[in-house]
């Protein structure tokens, strides 16, 4: 996950940023995916799995917050809920929206659910 964020760090204006790292995350592979749920799954039986993996969602969280923030400090983001809760909300999101893909579900549509994300998203950081 740290490469999207490196990737998306290059780009200037906040939504873009965090629209770039929405999407690298759903267009992880299904491999990589898997590894992680794999990981997190074995992380509920094996407490140094599991601390590994509170580290890396710590850090993950860390960035997506400071990009939240910082755009809410600079103007374009006036959000509904502190940027805490946004953040929180966009990684369960995002880690559930796994779930579906590793089992090849036919639902959510990518496109849709991608659309829906962006939507409530922009609404809970008040985008105009």
């Amino acid at each position: 996950m740290s490469d999207a964020s490196h990737r998306g760090s290059s780009e200037v204006d906040p939504w873009n940023r965090l629209v770039m790292l929405i999407d690298s995350n759903l267009d992880m592979s299904i491999r990589n995916q898997r590894l992680l749920l794999e990981l997190w799954g074995a992380g509920i039986r094996d407490a140094k799995l599991r601390d590994d993996g509170e580290q890396q969602w710590a850090c993950y969280r860390a960035v997506l917050l400071t990009m939240v923030v910082e755009s809410c400090n600079q103007g374009p983001f006036t959000p509904t809920l502190s940027p805490d809760d946004v953040v929180d909300m966009l990684l369960a999101i995002l880690a559930g929206a796994m779930v579906p893909r590793v089992f090849r579900a036919t639902s959510p549509v990518p496109d849709h659910f991608r659309t829906a994300l962006l939507h409530q998203i922009a609404q809970m950081l008040g985008r105009a």
